[in-house]
């Protein structure tokens, strides 16, 4: 026997000693290793495959409460849709039961008055149980379909977004949010009835909550672009820029236009023109605004979302925009020559950025005239 198979044959004997509690662990943080070898997360992949497939129904449930609770156990389930979907199809019943595990996680936020005002980011919006519920959502919808995943999720959808806590209709805005890219032919087809449903949260009496209905917007302008764009222009439009008149919370504020980005930007232009003249005059009204604010206060947020907001609408309407040149050229000159600051870098490059999407879309005679 050659080396190479004896150990092979001892890296066997020493895996069939590990419980198989410790296997699933052990698998699934190799296959979720970003620093490992692609041979060895698919190998991770096979063995976790392997290992449950044939006893799948008495592995699960035998896993300790707490385990089928938290992140690990939903990683199970996830891993498999992802690696196993034929396999995982054939037991829907153990699916049903992790999608609100998932919701519940996406309940998991906290109380805090100081969000609505924040500048920046925190890395705990990127780290925690909502956001793992909300990726764990997102990627067994990818994994297993529409077909099975939307009956299993629509009602408790519908439920959360009638509840009188903020966190829950904020988890079902963006739950609708994270499975759009898996269910997209079973919701497009109601597509109207989630729309109009979305809409009304625009106007909820809760920040978080207006600010994941934007960020449903969002997300179906992208998933279902155009058709999206092509039916709901009209109601989309109107409830993103009157929810950018939100001054009193930034954060909803710039994610009214991080939406209203992704929608102009798979907008036919024939569509966008009607709006064109309302779409510029809310889009320079809050970039003066933020302007003074950043000069005031050094708060930069919205104004890097308006900023790109501008550059889209320009990018879409192409020369239709040749008339609102002058009204956006001058700020934009002087964010570019005072926005030196290193916190100010993204601002500078976005706007940078907005002023070249602008020049291209105008063309050079218009540039060329204006001497810029």
């Amino acid at each position: 026997m050659s080396p190479d198979n004896t150990v092979r044959k001892q890296s066997e004997e020493t895996y069939d000693t590990i419980p198989g509690q410790s296997k699933i662990t052990f698998l699934l943080q190799a296959v979720r290793d970003a620093s490992a070898a692609e041979e060895v997360k698919q190998m991770a992949a096979v063995l976790l495959r392997r290992l449950l497939s044939s006893s799948f129904e008495e592995i699960y449930p035998g896993l300790t409460v707490e385990m089928q609770t938290r992140q690990l156990a939903l990683e199970v389930i996830v891993t498999l849709s992802e690696t196993a979907a034929a396999m995982l199809r054939k037991h829907t019943a153990i699916v049903a039961q992790s999608v609100p595990q998932m919701l519940a996680m996406m309940v998991d936020l906290e109380d805090d008055d100081e969000w609505a005002m924040a500048d920046e980011l925190e890395d705990d919006d990127f780290d925690s149980n909502a956001v793992a519920g909300e990726s764990a959502l997102d990627r067994i919808a990818c994994g297993l379909g529409g077909k099975i995943i939307l009956p299993m999720i629509k009602q408790h959808i519908m439920q959360m977004l009638q509840n009188p806590d903020w966190k829950y209709r904020h988890a079902g805005l963006m739950a609708l949010s994270a499975i759009g890219e898996g269910c997209h032919q079973q919701m497009e087809a109601i597509l109207q009835e989630i729309v109009s449903f979305v809409l009304l949260f625009c106007s909820d009496p809760h920040p978080r909550v207006r600010y994941a209905a934007c960020n449903a917007i969002g997300q179906m302008a992208t998933d279902f672009a155009p058709t999206f764009q092509k039916k709901f222009h009209d109601k989309v439009i109107s409830a993103l820029l009157q929810t950018m008149e939100d001054q009193s919370n930034p954060r909803v504020q710039a994610h009214a236009a991080a939406a209203l980005i992704n929608f102009t930007e798979d907008c036919p232009k024939s569509l966008l023109i009607p709006y064109l003249d309302s779409l510029v005059q809310h889009l320079h009204v809050i970039m003066v605004a933020k302007l003074q604010e950043l000069i005031q206060k050094g708060t930069k947020l919205v104004l890097e979302q308006v900023v790109t907001s501008i550059a889209s609408v320009a990018d879409t309407a192409e020369e239709k925009f040749v008339p609102y040149y002058d009204l956006f050229m001058s700020s934009l000159k002087h964010i570019v020559e005072n926005a030196v600051q290193k916190e100010l870098r993204l601002l500078r490059g976005k706007t940078i950025e907005c002023i070249s999407l602008i020049g291209l879309a105008v063309g050079k005679d218009k540039v060329r005239l204006c001497g810029t």
